[in-house]
């Protein structure tokens, strides 16, 4: 039921003030830039954005540089005043967030009406998962009934690449109520339906070729801004040069001297317009004082400007002044608050300023930015640190930072800055800090390769195995080491080792990694609770998918160290370690028990009082697994797209990890309900965060994840050549993998051999699989293997054995209501099973399989997706040899139980024809008689009607309601 405005939950609402608003580095984003000079009029556009506030949405969109910004926030100052109120929003890339981006917008118009949009945004806050379509609705009825006309201005919106912002976003446009107007500005055009929303007058479009300056405007800039009054052939060649590009305008102007002519600096400047914007800059920092050239240069290395920072970077007290002075006269700096604390320079400035910084002043680059480093370290701002650090070439300190950088705090735009810097850190500086070797081997162990983390490891444990072999020799030459510096030194060297055991059993049979978990432990203090925790996961994995083979032990591994992660206080790692266990218990086949400590985790990750943690995406992932198998694909998907929202706001590296997993979730989802294009979709984001990782780690997470899935989407597809090649390749490449691995392709290749009536081949590729699966009580994957080698025997047609298997599969299926494994096999499975309940029948063991059953689809059954469905064929089309349309009415005659001769008068055909159509039939059923017919065609529904045997009782298996 939609709740509505102002019946918010008690629990909902937390006693809090927005942390958005806190950070003086994010408030910025709130404030309209304030105009810093004079600016020549430009009617047209502004007559344009005034008939904008008849539309629900006006999009502005140019390339970078063509006033965007300048216009919408001369026009937004120049509006009566509170008619409308104007909110403004400048996005970046971390505002792709959809839960974030909509925090953005209500802060925004919340700082015009706290007492009206403060409950809402307190709410989209809260500790509980928020529903954005509840948040839109109550936006729009709190809209709806304001006595106020609202303003929004989004600028930079094409740092928005998340879809489902987009979608938000288009759903508020198509409700908005006449209190509320948006404009967005954005360097390209969004993924919204323009042209519809154009047609149905919903929208205003402001392009480049109406952002451009005209020659009456080119003129108007220089006679008005610079008083200089140039002929009209210069102004139309001016404009011309430029296109009309407000920013090259600037540039110029600034760039033309009082006593030369304009004309002739065309003229010189020639080339592409990054040269001519290359020299022109130039010729505006030669012209101006040299403090204040001093000051661009120096301060030309930093995204954002501050006085205190300015004053760290060049080592002064009046950097305030002087930047109020360059905002007056236009030197391309931008306030970001209506209170002139934090500006920016132009993007293309600084990289101008920058260029020419590393061209005159090359030495007093690495100077400035350990400044810079210094002041951002004090202030708590540990990445930019580290970064400038590193571009200092102060080594010693970039790996005092390294050494204490909170691993969840770190951006994937920032990663791919710090691991460029990581790896070149230079060898000497590695070989002396073992610390810092295992820092960067956690935070880039899925990127960087493996030579890399080799070495790492190498460095770090040589260092420390000669250190406190040198103090058990009692070498006086030697620091005698205190018991608690030796005690340091062991469990450093304990938690590398540790570290390097989770990497290790990742690889190969694992045994190594079992070995280097017996060496950390006695390294380890008994309060280490963390190293500990590391030594339980390296163990499951190894037991897992190494020649160990041992489920049980993996999984107790699994439980102790998410134990031992709580008892170390480390929230965020325990969930992670929690979805990991919960994850292998599944291929146990243990699935409620998965779904219990999935659960948990999430619980964990969602204390009163605090958000939502991102890792609770990691255990919501397993828990959509468990609802896909359990047939509750609504309910599957739904999770599944939470998990991954709340996976892509996590800052550690093993989000790649996490997503990698989230789209083989979907891609299985899909694949059940028959949606092959998004599952397409799902596998090609797969096989784009797989190219980010190192070999090992894409081979391990492919082999636990995607591989047979992989092969099953392309079985769907009909591209069963392009499987062929992917078997054929593995023949030929000599991957490093586990035995596990392994055993997942031999699965895979066991389907394509299927899917090429290939019975033999597939039932010699599956036995070793099964004895191997079962001696590891993998039970979950017991019941996959058994359920393909009784579609083998079927198709070998040895029913028999089929059933046998099948009735294996069953046994072990039924307590922990697997659904899926059995559906998703199609109308082959659904003929044996029906087989199988005609046995049992008598029995009456068959509740489970009559769930089981029901839950094949049939066409009348079928209901069209907005996403593209494959057409799902009947059970009759799918037999090896479908009824012909007379076959199936001699079929229904014979279940009305009608004789030969009755059949040929209705049908008006001799008696001898009917005869050999029901022989055909039973041939094409594979029964022996009529009675045995009738039954298999009820089972497969072939006649129209609802069977029995297909009616779900009114028990069900526990977790398939």
């Amino acid at each position: 039921m939609e709740r509505k405005q102002g019946h918010l939950p008690t629990q909902e609402i937390i006693a809090s003030t927005s942390l958005l608003l806190q950070n003086p580095l994010v408030a910025t984003k709130f404030f309209v830039p304030a105009a810093s000079h004079t600016l020549i009029a430009r009617p047209r556009l502004t007559a344009l954005l005034d008939e904008g506030l008849e539309y629900s949405l006006t999009l502005v969109s140019a390339p970078a540089g063509s006033g965007k910004t300048t216009l919408l926030a001369a026009w937004g100052r120049s509006l009566p005043a509170n008619n409308p109120l104007l909110a403004w929003v400048s996005l970046d890339e971390g505002d792709s967030n959809p839960r974030l981006f909509w925090t953005c917008l209500l802060s925004a118009l919340n700082r015009l009406r706290p007492e009206r949009f403060t409950p809402l945004l307190k709410y989209l806050q809260s500790s509980q998962d928020p529903s954005l379509k509840y948040v839109l609705r109550s936006l729009i009825n709190l809209l709806a009934e304001s006595q106020d006309r609202f303003l929004l201005i989004l600028d930079d919106y094409h740092v928005i690449i998340e879809q489902e912002v987009h979608n938000t976003l288009l759903y508020l446009v198509e409700h908005i109520p006449l209190q509320l107007r948006m404009i967005l500005a954005t360097r390209a055009n969004p993924p919204l339906p323009i042209s519809a929303l154009q047609a149905r007058q919903r929208l205003l479009q402001v392009r480049t070729e109406q952002l451009r300056c005209t020659v009456e405007e080119t003129r108007a800039f220089f006679r008005e801004l610079l008083g200089i009054q140039l002929p009209d052939e210069t102004i139309q060649q001016v404009t011309a040069r430029t296109e009309g590009w407000m920013v090259g305008l600037q540039l110029l102007a600034l760039s033309v001297p009082e006593r030369v002519d304009p004309v002739t600096l065309l003229e010189e400047a020639c080339g592409n317009q990054r040269y001519i914007l290359d020299y022109l800059t130039e010729e505006v920092l030669r012209r101006q004082p040299q403090n204040v050239q001093m000051f661009l240069l120096s301060t030309c290395i930093l995204e954002k400007l501050t006085a205190s920072l300015c004053d760290a970077v060049m080592q002064q007290d009046s950097s305030q002044q002087m930047l109020e002075w360059l905002e007056q006269v236009n030197l391309f700096v931008v306030s970001l608050d209506s209170r002139r604390h934090w500006y920016r320079y132009h993007t293309l400035f600084a990289e101008a300023l920058r260029y020419q910084l590393e061209q005159m002043h090359a030495d007093l680059v690495p100077i400035l930015h350990h400044h810079a480093s210094l002041w951002y370290a004090q202030h708590g701002y540990t990445i930019e640190a580290i970064l400038h650090a590193c571009s200092a070439k102060e080594w010693q300190w970039a790996a005092d930072l390294i050494e204490r950088l909170p691993l969840t705090s770190i951006s994937e735009r920032k990663m791919s800055e710090l691991r460029e810097w990581l790896e070149q850190l230079p060898a000497d500086i590695v070989c002396s800090r073992p610390r810092l070797c295992l820092a960067c081997a956690q935070i880039l162990w899925a990127v960087s390769s493996q030579t890399t983390l080799e070495a790492w490891f190498d460095a770090a444990e040589t260092m420390l195995t000669t250190s406190l072999a040198m103090q058990t020799n009692q070498d006086v030459s030697h620091t005698v080491l205190t018991p608690k510096e030796r005690q340091e030194q062991e469990n450093l060297l304990g938690e590398v080792i540790a570290f390097r055991a989770i990497l290790c059993s990742h690889q190969q049979d694992g045994q190594a990694a079992l070995s280097l978990c017996q060496k950390a432990l006695p390294l380890l203090s008994a309060k280490n609770f963390m190293a500990r925790a590391q030594v339980s996961i390296a163990q499951l994995q190894a037991c897992y998918v190494s020649s160990a083979n041992d489920a049980v032990v993996a999984v107790q591994s699994g439980l102790q160290a998410g134990s031992l992660a709580q008892a170390a206080r480390q929230t965020t790692f325990a969930i992670t370690v929690m979805g990991t266990t919960a994850m292998y218990m599944i291929g146990t086949g243990r699935l409620h028990e998965a779904e219990r400590l999935s659960q948990r985790a999430i619980l964990l990750g969602t204390q009163p009082e605090e958000l939502v943690l991102p890792e609770v995406g990691w255990p919501a992932l397993f828990q959509a697994e468990i609802l896909r198998e359990w047939n509750q694909l609504d309910a599957a998907l739904s999770r599944a797209e939470e998990a991954i929202k709340l996976c892509k706001q996590s800052n550690a590296i093993a989000s790649l990890v996490f997503l990698l997993y989230g789209y083989v979730v979907l891609m299985r989802i899909f694949l059940s309900r028959r949606e092959l294009d998004v599952a397409c979709s799902a596998l090609r984001e797969v096989e784009r965060i797989g190219a980010s990782m190192n070999q090992p780690t894409s081979l391990h997470v492919r082999s636990l994840f995607s591989t047979i899935d992989q092969v099953r989407l392309w079985l769907a597809c009909g591209e069963l050549d392009r499987a062929s090649r992917w078997a054929e390749l593995l023949e030929v490449e000599n991957w490093h993998s586990t035995p596990f691995a392994r055993e997942r392709e031999e699965v895979a290749r066991a389907r394509l051999f299927l899917a090429k009536h290939q019975p033999d081949l597939a039932l010699e590729r599956l036995e070793l699989v099964l004895q191997r699966a079962m001696a590891g009580q993998r039970w979950g994957h017991v019941i996959e293997v058994r359920l393909l080698q009784a579609l083998a025997y079927q198709m070998h047609e040895e029913e028999t054995l089929a059933l046998s298997f099948l009735s294996e599969a069953v046994c072990l299926a039924e307590p922990e209501g697997y659904i899926c494994s059995f559906v998703d096999e199609g109308p082959p499975m659904a003929a044996l099973l029906s087989r199988l309940r005609e046995e049992q029948y008598k029995a009456m063991l068959t509740p489970y399989l009559d769930i089981v059953l029901s839950a094949f689809p049939r066409q009348s059954a079928i209901h069209e997706p907005q996403t593209k469905r494959v057409t799902e064929p009947t059970i009759a089309q799918m037999l090896q040899d479908p009824l012909s349309e007379r076959e199936c009415e001699v079929l229904r005659l014979l279940a009305r139980g009608a004789s030969n001769q009755e059949i040929a008068q209705e049908l008006v055909i001799v008696v001898d024809t009917v005869k050999r159509h029901v022989s055909q039939i039973l041939s094409k059923l594979a029964v022996k008689n009529r009675l045995q017919a009738v039954r298999q065609a009820r089972a497969l529904g072939l006649l129209g009607e609802a069977s029995p045997h297909l009616t779900p009782r009114t028990r069900h298996p526990k977790g398939a309601q």
